[in-house]
Parts: structure tokens; C-alpha cells; sequence
């Protein structure tokens, strides 16, 4: 019927000769189809000049409807085109060539949403416009353009990156695609719009909606499309002013659902300072035409970078009375964090998803640069080490995937949203930006943005860049030395002392520690610092190791009383010692700055699970950080404590918990009445009430939360930062009516940070009823499908509830993959990554042999996760006894 209809077309236009179209095609078939659809990138062949999109989106109902239009360079003739659209209802597509327009088809090839355009002549090469009505249901699982309800009022959101603006948009969905945009909303009367460009005009539209039309945006990937229709409360601050490096005020205004606009102020509150300390670090102005920041109701991550319209998930970034000081510093970082894609991911965008560190990896490097530029005094340094570890962390697998790792298949885009792209990629740019100098460093990378702006580069493009801005090939070599190579770097020192000075000489290879296959005959480019004290000089020597050994000359120092193999922590690797250097370490890291400690305890817990550092070793370096006073040292610790508990039993747990309620004591008397220690003390708090079990600080935290839960309104003594443990305590004091009063809380509040709080404390529980009760919501997915995710980890998470849960989950696979957010999907193998014995990993195999096809892009966590058990068994049969012998003496050696 098909080949009729185009027949026809093409008889009754066939008497025009300057037609642009050329004899007739027949259409393919889907069986030839699916053999050439393209299973990762777009060939390139044909381009988007600019889209002109026309919405009706009323959030009311369950459907949207669509009409666009998109004009297109092909390079060559051409029978169709390969583009994006998922599950869309198309009603009609048409293609227009010099003036003529005709009937095209569409046929979704492949469940990724890549889609065949059949033309019914062949079009030359040149320029064309493809029109689509459509249709599509708002998704309810935080996918593509989605729906949610929140106290009575309906949103609709759009979670357009990494590949979802398909789900709601035909086009060229990948972010080498770059476009302006003219969009227009038709939504209800009274309701807000929101999208990347400011607001042109607003007009009637059939009765009850009207028409929102939006000037034209920069050329943009579609990952950054905006959409976004509902009740909001809209907040207008004045507008960013005009400065040394931008000539234009940038209008600022934020959005957030009925009733929370005030919970804005905060936010919107420190956004032009960090604006400013961007365009004078990159010295390049803000590039969009206005600010809008939207604090979503539901939204499947943290934020994202919407062109001009970033959009978070609320939780993170309202701002009350009730906010602590550890949630007020990470909305902060997530603030500052999407405020540098503009530049860096918007403005500047990697053309496919193998060099998303370009936009992660800076945008998290860029966080602290500008609040450590804002606030000086605010340790974001020292977050940066925490962070640089967590990666190390991950990166220690043999599996670890590389910063920069090729991505063929689109099922595997989202695995690249990871520590190592995010926080390694950080940790590479700050041991650069340091040891080059910042005066280096961002004007050059502020010049990056000037080549690039409007455009794509990759990880080349950027090494070639860099490399010529800083006027240094060294700078380039060394990004793509760590950038293009898994895994952590391990410096041996040996300190050597002579009557002409001292000197370092180092060795470096792969870290692995015990139970790895990895190859450690790996070797990077690596600067390196190191930091030393003899007597009362002081000093820092650095060099650029370029092969497997180098030695540092300390200019100054005779014999080092001390030295610290990475000065400020500011190196993407670990280190260890030849000789007497970790038994110096015990006795100096409480006095060292908190990057330093940070650096120094890492690469302990590393040397221990590799078998360089025996049990006692690892104590001491653990009582001795315990006393240093930094909330991230301090977190490290306490973390490092509650692990190793679940391995102790006996006289060794009891030495544990000895060297752990000290700590907090001794920890406790350091603490005065500053915003750091008021932190510091919320954290102890917890340890004390959750892990040690105080009964003082149970009933702190049980008061606050009992206090809280009678009146919400009225500022209490818990601030949000201690509602997750405040209610645990209470969780664990009142069984099963507490239980229940918490569920109930979780609709009742109107308090964001809670509700995150709620799903965080009832996934912790370990009483069997209440254990119970939480499968009962994982089967129905009443709190919501991150909430859903977040119970069923928290269960796995403690040994009391695993194996129930385990066995809940593995009966009940297919239905928890339809109620938790279609992204998170592919991590669901990490569920089971706090097993370590062969039951818990044939299991966790067997389960995803029958069911990992449901879950899109599993077999890197499934991979990650078998790895780390199976180190998990090596590890405990290798240092169980080192571990037990050192904690089950009276007390730390050191």
C-alpha cells in the first residue's frame, strides 16, 4: 500500500523536469534495515542547520503532541536518512526539497530509537527539511519528556541527556549534532514554561492554553534540550551584572514547584558570584541569554546541564532553616559544578560520549576552582582529595574502564557516568592546573573554549590545544598519559641521604592489590611533589617522572626528619614506602594538612589490601589520622572503622571499637562552635549513635527526630544533615508503629531532604518485620522509583536483611526493573557487590544469565561487581589474620 501511495506522489509531480527529486525508490525492507541500522554513531553524512520545534504539553494529561520541523545538509543523494525518535506515534513525515514537499516514511529500526526516514525519490545532496507530527505518552519512570505529581499539581519535566531527547523529539540525538533551536510551547493557561532561550511572546491558544514562544538559542546538542511545564513558583532576582569580561546583564531567575520559590534564595544567592569567578578564570563571558535555575519535583540524577536551564533534583538545592551545613556545602558543589558546562559541555561540547570527561571531569574540577576562588577558607580543596580517592577506589579493578574509553554501542553510554569519569578526570586536571600553575593552566583553557565555542572537540583536539595555549607539549602529554590508560599509579620511595643533600628515588608501576589480575607493568607521566621537613626548614621538590624511576633532588635538606611522596595531595596516584617511611607517617599525619593526611591514609588502606602493610601498620596510620580534626580525614577513618567491624568479631572488634569511641572522644574535645566543626560533630554524632551504639547520642538524635516529626514547621533541634541517622535511631527504638509513622512522614512532610532521608533509614533497617515491610514497598514503588532503588540498596547494604532481600529481588527481578528509573537499570548488578563468598557470586551470575537483557547496559557493573567479590574473598583469606592479631592487642601501637 505503501509503494501505491508513493507511485502516485511521484506521477502527479513527475511533469515538473526541474523537479529536486529523482526516480522512484522502492522501500526497503526491515529485515534490510536492521542489517545496516547503525548500532552506535550517526554517520555523519547528513547534519542539522536548525530545528523548529512546536509542543503541546499539558502536564494534566497523558500524552503530548508534537510538530517538527528540521532543516538538513545531506553530503551525498540520498533514498532516507538514519536519525533518532523512541516510541514516538508519528502521524505523518514528510521531506521538502527546492520548494516540493513529499510523503516520507518512518520505520524505528532498533529498540535504541534509531530510526529510517525513506524518501519516495532519491534527493540530491544539498540542503532539505524534514517535518514530523507526532505524538507520545508522558513516561512516569523519569525518562525522556515525563510527568510527575507532587501535593496535587501536575509537572512535566524533559531528562533529555544522554539519548533520551529521542523519546520525545525526532532528530540527530547525539552532541556532535550542534543546532539553534525555535521552540514554542502550547500549555495551560497560567502555567510556566521553561526552555533554552528567554521567553519572546506569549499568545492565545485554543481556549484554556496559550502558546509560549522562545527566541532562538545558541547551536546546542539535543542532550541539553529544556522542556519543562507546570505550576511553577517563579523567582526573579536582578539580573548578573556587566563586568571586565562580559558586556550584557544575564537575566537570573529560578524555578521551583507551588509553594518551595523561597527555598530558591539560597541558590540564587551565590550564582553571580560564581558566574564572575568563571569568566575571570577562563576569562570568557557567560554565554547564554539568560540563568534560569529549575529545581525539578523528580529528576533521575543530581542535575543536569540544560543550556541556560539547569535543572536539579530538588532535594539537593532547596535551602531552609532546617538545611545543615554538610547539605548546604553540597548544594554548593552541585551548583558550581553545572554553572561550568555552560562553558565547558554547552558551549564547548565532546562530539560523542567517549570524551565525556571533557564536560564531567572539568565541570568537577571546576566546582572547586570557583568556590575555592569565592571561599577560600571553604576546604573544597580538600573535597577534591576525598573525591580523587573515592575514584581510586574503582580504579584499583582490573575491569576499570579508561577515563577516555571508546564507546560503540549506545547501550554503554551511560556506564561512562562514573567516579573515574567524574572524579579521576577531576583529580588529572587539579595535579595539572597545580603543579603547571593556574596562571598557566586556565588561561589556556579559556582559550580552548574561544577555539571550540559552538562546536565540538575531542580528546585530541583538546591535548593539541592545550599543549599550544600553554606554549608546553608537556601539558598534553601528560593529560593523555593518564587519560587514555586505566588504572592507579603506585610511587615507591626510598629516601637517600648523602654529605652532598638528600634525594628521593622512586619507582612507579600499576597498583593492584591482593587477589588482582591485573598487570602492574604500567607506567604514566606523572608529576610529582614531595613535601619534606628537616628541622625547622621545610620544603617542597617536584619533577616530572617520565619513565618507571626517577630520583628528586630535595634542595635544602640534608636527612629529612619527615617527607610526603605527594605534597598537598595533589597527585592522581598512590604511594609507598622502602624503609622506615610508614612508621614516620603514624607519628606525623595528625599534624599535616588535611590533603596531605587524605593522600597518606589512602594509600595505607591500599598498601594493606595489597599486603605491604601489615594490621598493625594499618591501626597505627588509623589512630593517627583519628586524631588530625578535618571532617574528610575524619571520614575515612570512620568509614575505614565500620568496614573493617563487619570483619572483626571477638577480642579484635572489641580493640576496634576501643580505637573508634577514643577517636570520637578525642574528637569531640577538639570541636569549638565553627560551621567545620558543627559538621564534624553532626558526623560524630551519627558514628557514635549508629555504629557504636551510645545510648547519649541515641537519645539526641531520638528527641530531635520525635520532635521534628510532631511539628515539621517549627525549627528543631536536627538539622537535615541528621535526619537519615535520626531516623534510624528512631526506626530502631519504636518498631513497627514507627515504621509506619515514617511512611506516612514520607507524604506528609513537605521537606525534600526528608524524603530523601526516609528512603535512605527504611532501607536501612535490620529488624525482620520491618525488613518485611520494606519489600512490601519495594513491590509496590509507593515512595517513587529512586526511592524504590534506594530501599532495595540499603537492605542489600547490611548483613542482617541480605539474604532476604537477595532472594526477594532474584524472585521478583523483571517487575523491580520496571518501578526503579530506567538509567538505573544497568547498575543493578552493584546490588549485590557487598557479597564476598562463592554462594553470594554464583547468585549474582545466575541471576543476570536469566535476566540481564532486561537491564540495558549491565555488563560492566556485572563485571565491576564480580571482580570486587571475588578481592573481597582474596583479601580476607590473605590479611583476616594480620587484621585480627593487630586489634586484638590493648591498644594501637604507634
Amino acid at each position: 500500500m505503501r509503494y501505491v501511495l508513493v507511485c502516485l506522489l511521484v506521477a502527479l509531480a513527475g511533469c515538473r523536469e526541474a523537479s529536486p527529486f529523482g526516480a522512484p525508490v522502492a522501500p526497503a525492507t526491515a529485515e534490510a534495515l536492521l542489517q545496516v541500522a547503525p548500532q552506535g554513531r550517526l554517520s555523519g553524512v547528513a547534519k542539522p542547520l536548525a530545528y523548529r520545534v512546536d509542543m503541546d504539553v499539558d502536564p494534566r494529561q497523558p500524552r503530548f503532541g508534537g510538530h517538527v520541523e528540521i532543516d538538513v545538509y545531506t553530503e551525498t543523494s540520498a533514498t532516507g536518512l538514519w536519525l533518532h525518535g523512541d516510541d514516538l506515534d508519528m502521524r505523518s513525515v514528510s521531506v521538502t526539497v527546492g520548494g516540493e514537499t513529499r510523503l516520507a516514511t518512518w520505520t524505528e529500526v532498533l529498540p535504541s530509537g534509531v530510526v529510517w526516514v525513506g524518501f519516495p525519490n532519491r534527493v540530491k545532496a544539498g540542503n532539505l527539511t524534514l517535518t514530523f507530527d507526532y505524538e507520545g505518552v508522558f513516561d512516569v519512570n523519569l525518562s525522556g519528556l515525563f510527568r510527575v505529581e507532587e501535593k496535587g499539581e501536575a509537572y512535566a519535566l524533559a531528562k533529555s541527556e544522554s539519548i533520551q531527547a529521542r523519546r520525545f523529539l525526532p532528530g540527530f540525538d547525539e552532541p556532535v549534532f550542534k543546532a539553534p533551536f525555535d521552540i514554542a510551547l502550547t500549555i495551560p493557561e497560567g502555567m510556566e514554561a521553561i526552555s533554552n532561550a528567554p521567553e519572546e511572546s506569549r499568545e492565545p491558544a485554543r481556549p484554556g492554553y496559550e502558546t509560549v514562544r522562545f527566541l532562538r538559542t545558541r547551536p546546542q546538542s539535543t542532550y541539553l534540550l529544556s522542556v519543562a511545564v507546570g505550576p511553577f513558583d517563579r523567582v526573579t532576582r536582578v539580573a548578573i551584572a556587566p563586568n571586565a569580561v562580559r558586556s550584557w546583564p544575564v537575566p537570573l531567575t529560578g524555578y521551583a514547584r507551588k509553594g518551595k520559590g523561597p527555598e530558591l534564595d539560597y541558590i540564587l544567592s551565590i550564582t553571580p558570584a560564581l558566574v564572575a569567578a568563571y569568566e575571570e578564570a577562563f576569562q570568557q563571558p557567560y554565554p547564554y541569554k539568560k540563568l534560569d535555575i529549575v529545581a525539578a519535583p523528580q529528576w533521575p540524577s543530581g542535575a543536569t546541564e540544560l543550556a541556560s536551564a539547569i535543572t536539579y533534583r530538588e532535594s539537593l538545592i532547596l535551602h531552609s532553616e532546617q538545611s545543615g551545613p554538610g547539605m548546604t556545602k553540597a548544594l554548593e558543589s552541585i551548583h558550581a559544578h553545572e554553572l561550568t558546562h555552560m562553558w565547558l559541555g554547552d558551549l564547548v561540547t565532546p562530539p560523542w560520549w567517549d570524551d565525556l570527561w571533557l564536560k564531567e571531569a572539568f565541570a568537577t574540577w571546576g566546582a572547586v576552582m570557583a568556590l575555592s576562588a569565592i571561599d577560600p577558607d571553604g576546604g573544597h580543596d580538600i573535597e577534591a582529595v576525598s573525591d580523587s580517592v573515592g575514584a581510586m577506589a574503582l580504579d584499583s579493578l582490573a575491569s576499570a574502564r579508561v577515563v577516555a574509553e571508546p564507546i560503540t554501542l549506545k547501550s554503554d553510554i551511560r556506564n561512562a557516568y562514573d567516579a573515574i569519569t567524574y572524579r579521576k578526570g577531576m583529580a588529572i586536571i587539579r595535579m595539572v592546573d597545580t603543579w603547571f600553575g593556574p596562571d598557566v593552566f586556565r588561561p589556556a583553557l579559556g582559550d580552548y573554549v574561544a577555539d571550540y565555542a559552538d562546536g565540538a572537540a575531542d580528546s585530541a583536539d583538546f591535548f593539541r590545544s592545550i599543549s599550544a595555549h600553554t606554549e608546553d607539549a608537556r601539558v598534553g602529554e601528560v593529560f593523555e598519559s593518564f587519560v587514555t590508560q586505566s588504572g592507579v599509579p603506585l610511587v615507591e620511595a626510598r629516601l637517600q641521604c648523602a654529605a652532598g643533600g638528600a634525594k628521593v628515588a622512586l619507582r612507579q608501576q600499576r597498583y593492584a592489590p591482593t587477589g588482582s589480575a591485573i598487570d602492574r607493568d604500567r607506567f604514566w607521566k606523572i608529576p610529582v611533589c614531595l613535601s619534606w621537613t628537616e628541622g625547622a626548614l621545610a620544603g617542597t621538590s617536584c619533577a616530572l617522572m617520565k619513565e618507571r624511576s626517577a630520583v628528586v633532588v630535595l634542595d635544602g635538606a640534608q636527612c629529612p626528619d619527615f617527607y610526603h611522596p605527594n605534597a598537598d595531595g595533589a597527585g592522581y596516584y598512590r604511594f609507598t614506602f622502602t624503609g622506615p617511611g610508614w612508621d614516620k607517617m603514624q607519628a606525623s599525619i595528625a599534624h599535616l594538612p588535611a590533603t596531605e593526611a587524605l593522600s597518606a591514609l589512602d594509600s595505607a588502606i591500599a598498601a594493606f589490601s595489597a599486603g605491604s602493610l601489615d594490621g598493625r601498620g594499618l591501626r597505627g596510620m588509623l589512630a593517627g589520622a583519628a586524631q588530625h580534626g578535618d571532617q574528610s580525614v575524619t571520614n575515612l577513618v570512620l568509614d575505614t572503622y565500620e568496614s573493617l567491624l563487619q570483619r572483626l568479631d571477638g577480642d579484635a572488634a572489641g580493640g576496634l571499637i576501643r580505637d573508634a569511641t577514643a577517636a570520637s572522644r578525642l574528637l569531640r574535645e577538639q570541636i569549638s562552635s565553627g560551621q567545620a566543626d558543627q559538621a564534624l560533630e553532626i558526623r560524630l554524632d551519627a558514628f557514635d549513635a549508629l555504629v557504636l551504639k551510645e545510648p547519649a547520642a541515641r537519645q539526641k538524635l531520638l528527641e530531635g527526630m520525635q520532635a521534628y516529626l510532631a511539628d515539621p514547621s517549627v525549627t528543631t533541634p536536627i538539622s537535615s544533615d541528621q535526619y537519615r541517622a535520626a531516623l534510624s535511631v528512631y526506626l530502631d527504638e519504636g518498631g513497627l508503629p514507627a515504621f509506619e509513622r515514617v511512611v506516612a512522614s514520607f507524604s506528609e512532610i513537605d521537606d525534600s531532604a526528608y524524603g530523601l532521608a526516609v528512603a535512605s533509614a527504611l532501607g536501612s533497617v535490620a529488624d525482620e518485620a520491618q525488613s518485611a515491610r520494606v519489600r512490601d514497598l519495594i513491590a509496590s514503588a509507593q515512595l517513587g522509583p529512586r526511592e524504590t532503588y534506594a530501599l532495595a540498596s540499603g537492605q542489600m547494604a547490611a548483613p542482617e536483611t541480605r539474604e532476604e532481600t537477595w532472594a526477594y529481588l532474584s524472585a521478583n527481578f523483571p517487575a523491580f526493573l520496571r518501578v526503579i528509573p530506567t538509567q538505573w537499570q544497568r547498575n543493578t548488578p552493584r546490588l549485590a557487590s557487598q557479597f564476598c563468598d562463592e554462594a553470594g557470586l554464583a547468585s549474582l551470575n545466575g541471576l543476570f544469565s536469566e535476566y540481564g537483557a532486561l537491564a540495558e547496559g549491565y555488563e560492566r557493573a556485572l563485571a565491576q561487581t564480580r571482580e570486587a567479590i571475588t578481592l573481597c574473598m582474596a583479601q580476607r583469606q590473605s590479611t583476616q589474620e594480620s587484621l585480627e592479631a593487630a586489634f586484638a592487642t590493648p591498644k594501637a601501637s604507634r
